[in-house]
């Protein structure tokens, strides 16, 4: 018995093979989406959190608008936080116009300055980036720059600028002034020199960081993103050997002198942007509130900062899409897997009324089938996983093209990946249950006989004479066979229309990102993954569909064939069913597609469906007919090759 049980078991995995690749592709398009999309979300926050502990960036800045930080104010801070979590620096900014500034009153000129916002940032320290004990630097280059001449002043930039490739190795700065002095004015210089270039892991954003000169009410994005350069002075700002009429002046400014920051780091806070770390900050900022300081500073979180915030809600937009897309994946996936195992399972109608009257249990019977399910999703389920850590890490390295990125992290994220491979599992497993059981419950000789065929319907074209008069045979019959098997129908164009509406909602999305400049490349590099796997998705809903459908009806196509009809006709008799189901499919998919695509725009705060150019539109429905034309092309020799006396000698 264990022997004949298992031969009735390989022949069924030899029999629909091709249903057991239809589920394993399915399971493996959508979850293998899915779980990349929710990977690339935790990958990124995973990936943020590390740098700023491996970096020890700083959990919240100080800012004195007003001036420096007195020696009573930095004491106060280093008795509350702790001397290890307290640096000191400064900074300055200002807008550097045609070559000129204005700073404090004073008129600059610059040489070699770009135009725009610039930022220096100013370090107690001896004149080296390494002295540095928060926000350590990385990535640091030093330049020989003893052809500069003594008295210039060495300073370095931040490699993540766009401003960075015009820069020369030791390429010379020049600020110019002139300075009230008595009743004269004098003429002086300062020059600078580039020692090199380091990383700050506050500034990862390549096009850099909004400037704080900006009006925070402002939403012109043009407006926050202008600051263009940024420098750092290790030391001493200016050393300016003035000369007068009473003799030489050497005047000297250090950093100390400018200390209008404090950078704090909060080692009990937690991990960035978990559980409990806005808590510490607003602890935090309530005990800087306490401590009396000679100033009320301007309090920056992490949550101001630029390049992780905006590096994270890029991770949010990710993850939002990815929940909106996971539904409609996880929906046609479940149907069209459902469909393949409850019409494999009516099929082998004999096969289990044999096994019946061999004496095995329904229970035993449907474990075949249930065994047949899993096999096919556990395998799709693993290559899912594999295909979402490639996704992930494809989305996360197109971030590049805006960011200097932390090191990827290692830690394993399967949340999206367990949610929508459980469900796709759960339900597959169910179903056949139900579906077994069913059957089972039949008597072994209704099993055996041939099942009563659905009478033909009257169609709506049939209420339209002037139509359906001049209809032809063949096409009348087609159109009552669509609808004789109504549900087969229903769940046809349920599957093509929503497949069509997740290709229009990654053409849509690139659209926006390409025509509209809207997103940056790494929301480029999401619309064409959530483009190419609705796409893959779409031709695999086709091809399974439409393969399940030519198995069924096998006894019904050699009977044509032993009628005389030639193969076009034949093949022709089962493409245009797929062509009128398909096209019904893809004419509800667009405004399916088009709620999508409100739904995604709405989770990325960009976008909009007047904003979408035509073409899309007749895009999204010319790829799913092409899907569909190939897969009746892939499936036609499956047609032509069927064997005329064993289809006819089948019971069904």
């Amino acid at each position: 018995m264990v022997r004949t049980y298992l031969k009735t078991f390989g022949r069924m995995f030899k029999r629909h093979f091709t249903r057991l690749i239809s589920i394993l592709l399915m399971v493996l398009v959508s979850v293998g989406f899915t779980a990349g999309i929710g990977m690339a979300t935790d990958k990124i926050n995973d990936s943020i959190a590390e740098y700023h502990e491996a970096r020890n960036v700083s959990d919240m800045i100080l800012l004195n608008d007003e001036g420096s930080f007195t020696d009573d104010d930095i004491a106060a801070l280093e008795t509350q936080f702790g001397a290890e979590n307290v640096q000191t620096g400064g900074m300055l900014e200002f807008e550097v116009k045609d070559g000129k500034a204005t700073v404090n009153d004073t008129e600059l000129t610059f040489t070699n300055v770009p135009d725009g916002i610039v930022r220096v940032y100013l370090f107690d320290e001896a004149a080296d980036p390494s002295k540095v004990t928060q926000n350590l630097f990385e990535d640091v280059t030093h330049y020989e720059t003893s052809a500069a001449g003594d008295d210039a002043i060495t300073v370095y930039a931040e490699r993540a600028t766009e401003q960075l490739e015009g820069y020369e190795e030791a390429q010379t700065f020049t600020l110019s002034t002139t300075i009230a002095y008595g009743a004269m004015s004098i003429d002086v210089t300062q020059n600078y020199v580039l020692g090199g270039t380091v990383r700050n892991p506050l500034h990862m954003a390549v096009r850099d960081d909004p400037s704080y000169t900006d009006d925070p009410a402002s939403d012109d994005e043009d407006d926050m993103l202008d600051l263009t350069t940024i420098f750092y002075v290790f030391g001493d700002l200016l050393h300016l050997e003035i000369e007068t009429p009473f003799g030489e002046i050497l005047q000297t400014i250090s950093a100390a002198e400018m200390r209008n920051q404090v950078y704090l780091t909060l080692p009990d806070a937690g991990s960035l942007f978990g559980f409990g770390y806005d808590g510490a900050l607003d602890d935090a900022e309530a005990a800087v509130a306490s401590l009396g300081l000679s100033v009320s500073p301007q309090v920056l979180t992490m949550h101001e900062n630029y390049s992780y915030e905006s590096f994270k809600e890029y991770g949010g937009k990710i993850e939002g899409i990815g929940y909106v897309l996971m539904v409609v994946f996880l929906l046609v996936t479940i149907l069209v897997v459902l469909s393949t195992m409850t019409r494999l399972l009516d099929e082998e109608r004999g096969q289990i009324a044999c096994l019946m009257t061999l004496g095995y249990s329904p229970a035993s019977i449907i474990v075949k089938y249930l065994l047949f399910a899993l096999v096919g999703t556990l395998i799709g389920g693993v290559g899912a996983y594999f295909a979402g850590l490639g996704l992930a890490r494809i989305i996360y390295i197109n971030f590049e093209w805006n960011y200097a990125l932390p090191p990827y992290s290692s830690n394993v994220t399967m949340t999206f990946y367990l949610i929508t491979f459980a469900v796709i599992l759960i339900s597959t497993l169910i179903a056949t249950a139900v579906a077994g059981f069913k059957l089972t419950r039949e008597h072994p000789a209704t099993l055996l006989r041939p099942k009563t065929p659905k009478a033909g319907k009257t169609v709506f074209l049939e209420r339209i004479p002037f139509i359906w008069n001049r209809l032809s045979f063949k096409y009348k019959s087609t159109m009552r066979n669509v609808l004789r098997f109504f549900v087969r129908f229903l769940m046809t164009v349920v599957s093509v229309a929503f497949s069509t509406a997740l290709v229009l909602a990654g053409l849509a999305v690139l659209d926006c990102c390409l025509f509209q400049d809207i997103g940056g490349a790494a929301m480029i590099a999401v619309a064409i993954i959530v483009l190419v796997f609705a796409a893959l998705l779409n031709f695999v809903v086709i091809y399974t569909l439409t393969n399940i459908n030519i198995s069924e009806r096998e006894r019904e196509l050699a009977t044509l064939m032993v009628l005389g009809y030639y193969d076009n006709e034949v093949a022709g008799y089962i493409y245009r069913e797929i062509y009128i189901t398909s096209l019904i499919g893809i004419l509800f998919g667009l405004p399916l597609g088009c709620l999508l695509c409100l739904f995604i725009f709405n989770v990325m705060g960009f976008g909009s469906i007047p904003g979408i150019n035509w073409f899309v539109w007749v895009l999204a429905p010319i790829l799913s007919v092409i899907f569909t034309v190939l897969v009746t092309l892939m499936l036609r020799r499956k047609i032509t090759k069927i064997d005329m006396n064993n289809s006819l000698k089948a019971i069904e």
